[in-house]
């Protein structure tokens, strides 16, 4: 039969200092007279906060709350364990930074090592940081500090008693505003849906619109590129970070300038471009890519697809030959699905704008090409062409761009930009449109070297228009494939207020 011991910890979470408690023996610790005896172990446990500022409460301390449980990991004699502490009760909270926690311990075996992971909540099944959880959090500065402001502690036992050490925080917290491009309105209350992504790690916050800040909790960072998105349900944001490092065991307050180039496709009409081109990555799952350069190539299936049938809105992994199956144009963006998981009002440019976009509208001078509208490019050692929008002023710090509005043969080498330049282009409003091919049935072409984007306009019962792009050319208004063939999407939202 196996015995029970139940093993009390003493943990104290205070900025400086510790607090000391009494011990039992190790003789009575080591030598219970009664197997199964409930034996008290006390051990004090102090949070490292070092010389940062752990903002969890508006005051910069955090202390333990009735409810709260710690995990801890442990070998018994039938392998290892986790065991979850009893609730934290009223009586087993000392002056808000000591606790009293108890365990029940079933046979340890006190030559291996524990480890104490804080809170419960982010510990796997085994006992160990499940990092994984930190993936959807909801931003609030509550739900942080009970469940994802993690500390955790790795050694051995002091004789037969629970060691008394110092916790280590593992993470760094961000508290994030967003402030639109004039620098001065906070728009942090109209974000429901904010995504990070630091290249290995993804974070997404989904909330209700509240006033700021919006705090995440994440693994630390060094040097890292870091891409967020923000949306509500009529705007979508999207920022480029470069060489971020974000310690362990600190907060960082963040104000950061989000906005979208807009882009004239019609008199007194402006529109702003997705994030990256459609995908649909799971049966009914949307999504943006990721980075705008990126696509799914020749990996494409029923269920993973970024190259679609003309007007597929309704029935995305439609692969009929027939063109009768494509009769008529459901837009993309008017999909239920995409719609609750990437917010309202997108949609798919008609041929007249797609012609203005590139051939018509009223730009920025760069490089000393007035009206600089487009320009072919490698980004990130992808083909593509980039988008100028209509105000746009390009970075200092990276290479001025070359044969603008220029649809014939200019090469691609001529603009090459890595990520980080890429990213301050971006940031600045710029688009990117990847050459990802064509597709035919499962059959993809061309992945590389042509792009090709639909319209929502259809020239006759068998065509429809769409974007044609290689090193050799550029039409905004091509009509030789069939509506059955699949090519790229990329969906835009209209500017509620035009330019003046």
């Amino acid at each position: 039969m196996n015995k029970t011991m139940k093993y009390l910890s003493m943990a104290a979470l205070a900025l400086v200092g510790a607090v000391v408690t009494s011990c039992s023996s190790d003789d009575e610790l080591l030598q219970p007279t009664n197997p199964g005896k409930v034996i008290t172990l006390s051990t004090t446990v102090n949070l490292d906060n070092g010389s940062g500022t752990r903002a969890l409460t508006p005051e910069g301390v955090k202390t333990f709350a009735v409810g709260e449980t710690m995990a801890l990991r442990y070998m018994s004699t039938s392998g290892w364990k986790k065991a979850v502490s009893h609730a934290l009760t009223i009586s087993d909270i000392t002056g808000g930074t000591s606790a009293t926690f108890t365990f029940d311990l079933e046979d340890p075996v006190k030559t291996e090592p524990v480890s104490y992971v804080y809170p419960a909540s982010m510990a796997d099944e085994d006992g160990v940081i499940d990092f994984d959880l930190l993936s959807t959090q909801d931003g609030t500065l509550g739900t942080l500090a009970k469940d994802f402001d993690l500390a955790y502690y790795a050694g051995a036992w002091v004789g037969g008693n629970l060691p008394s050490v110092m916790l280590q925080n593992q993470l760094a917290i961000l508290a994030i505003k967003f402030k639109d491009e004039s620098g001065i309105n906070d728009i942090t209350d109209e974000i429901t849906r904010m995504t990070l992504n630091d290249g290995t790690n993804i974070y997404t916050v989904t909330r209700d619109a509240a006033v700021g800040p919006i705090y995440v909790a994440i693994k630390p960072t060094l040097n890292a590129n870091i891409t967020v998105t923000a949306t509500n349900s009529t705007k979508y944001y999207k920022k480029t970070l470069s060489n971020k490092t974000y310690e362990t065991n600190k907060v960082y307050p963040v104000n950061w300038l989000v906005f979208n180039g807009k882009f004239s496709v019609g008199e007194s009409k402006q529109v702003v471009f997705s994030p990256g081109n459609l995908q649909l990555d799971d049966v009914n799952s949307w999504k943006f890519a990721d980075n705008q350069w990126e696509c799914f190539g020749t990996s494409q299936s029923d269920n993973h697809r970024d190259l679609f049938g003309w007007g597929t809105g309704n029935n995305p992994n439609q692969t009929i030959n027939s063109n009768d199956s494509y009769s008529s144009f459901t837009d993309w963006g008017n999909n239920t699905n995409l719609q609750s998981q990437l917010g309202t009002s997108w949609r798919t440019l008609t041929l007249a704008e797609w012609t203005y976009l590139f051939n018509t509208r009223t730009a920025s001078t760069v490089n000393g090409t007035p009206n600089a509208r487009y320009a072919k490019a490698k980004v990130n050692n992808v083909q593509g062409v980039i988008l100028f929008p209509d105000t746009y002023t390009h970075p200092a710090d990276v290479i001025a761009p070359v044969g603008i509005n220029v649809a014939g043969n200019t090469g691609w080498n001529g603009n090459v930009y890595d990520a980080t330049a890429w990213g301050k282009m971006e940031s600045a409003g710029c688009v990117f449109l990847p050459a990802a091919g064509y597709r035919v049935g499962d059959s993809v072409y061309y992945v590389g070297e042509n792009g090709y984007y639909w319209s929502s306009t259809a020239k006759d019962t068998r065509y429809a228009y769409y974007v044609d792009f290689n090193s050799n050319r550029l039409n905004a208004d091509d009509y030789y494939f069939s509506r059955s063939y699949g090519c790229s999407v990329r969906l835009v939202r209209d500017v509620v207020a035009p330019k003046s």
